[in-house]
């Protein structure tokens, strides 16, 4: 892997030929620390037959290079990673898409040049992708709670750090994020973002009976949206909530349930009811 990586770098920006293109796409410029840093890589199968993309014994066929601040290359957290082979028949395109934060350390205040690498064996070839620059800043803390780990869960009596805090995206307005931190190893556990907040709001922070995290923010003109999230970092659905006039809270009762106050749920459940992996996730090898 070490001699893949220095090749990589040698390489940088070589085409051997058409045989194959390979694209990269990373939604947006600047990300929130710790935060899904997803990358999707387009390879395209311009050779006229079917092709077998597979590990050799000394290179994996699918990597990135990455550099911090244009000079430093940053290695993967596993050196030795494993990707299932891919068969790509003749003039199709297949696409993966990674979450980097998982899979390199990214968490530095810096700015990176990302290019996907692809390993042809047939070729014994790399062809890579177009460099993208991505940048690793931090929003500003809005709102921050230290809680307990309850009896019954692993880790029950330790301690966590909920944050929830702002970040302006170039464009693209105001976006709210929440951030859980393990204060015994001080390490994060997920950040995540929350979605657009509208200009002059305050996302709201409470807890539950069993310390989960509710967060609640206006996203839209009369529309909110309410955040679950664990003391594992686990996201636990976010709903849209509408309200005819005035403002909404989300509060708990003396018996620890929790309700939201002033509207009323939208029936239908919101894309990000579905779950996202947090950093504890990292995987031995590429995510698809």
């Amino acid at each position: 892997m070490k001699t893949l990586f220095a090749i990589l770098f040698l390489l940088s920006g070589f085409q051997a030929s058409a045989q194959i293109e390979v694209s990269l796409d990373i939604k947006r410029r600047l990300w929130v620390r710790h935060e899904p840093l997803e990358a999707t890589v387009s390879i395209v199968n311009n050779s006229g037959h079917e092709l077998m993309l597979e590990d050799t014994e000394t290179q994996p066929w699918f990597s990135f290079e990455i550099l911090k601040d244009g000079n430093t290359p940053i290695a993967p957290y596993e050196m030795n990673y494993h990707l299932d082979p891919l068969l790509i028949p003749p003039g199709q395109a297949m696409k993966r898409t990674v979450n980097l934060t998982n899979l390199y350390p990214l968490s530095s205040f810096a700015t990176y040049h990302v290019r996907a690498a692809i390993y042809l064996p047939e070729a014994k070839k790399f062809f890579t992708s177009n460099l993208l620059k991505v940048e690793i800043t931090d929003g500003k803390k809005i709102w921050s709670k230290k809680v307990g780990v309850p009896d019954g869960q692993t880790g029950a009596g330790s301690l966590r750090t909920y944050s929830i805090m702002t970040f302006r995206q170039d464009g693209k307005g105001l976006t709210a994020y929440a951030r859980v931190e393990d204060d015994e190893t001080h390490s994060t556990i997920a950040t995540y973002s929350l979605g657009r907040v509208v200009s002059g709001s305050t996302p709201l922070g409470e807890l539950g009976a069993d310390n989960t995290l509710h967060v609640f923010h206006l996203t839209a003109p009369n529309t909110y949206m309410l955040t679950k999230i664990d003391v594992d970092g686990e996201w636990l659905g976010q709903s849209k909530w509408l309200s005819a006039k005035g403002r909404a809270a989300v509060r708990r009762k003396p018996d620890g349930t929790m309700v939201v106050v002033g509207a009323k749920r939208e029936i239908a459940q919101t894309e990000r009811d579905k779950p996202i992996p947090k950093l504890s996730d990292r995987p031995a090898g590429l995510a698809q």
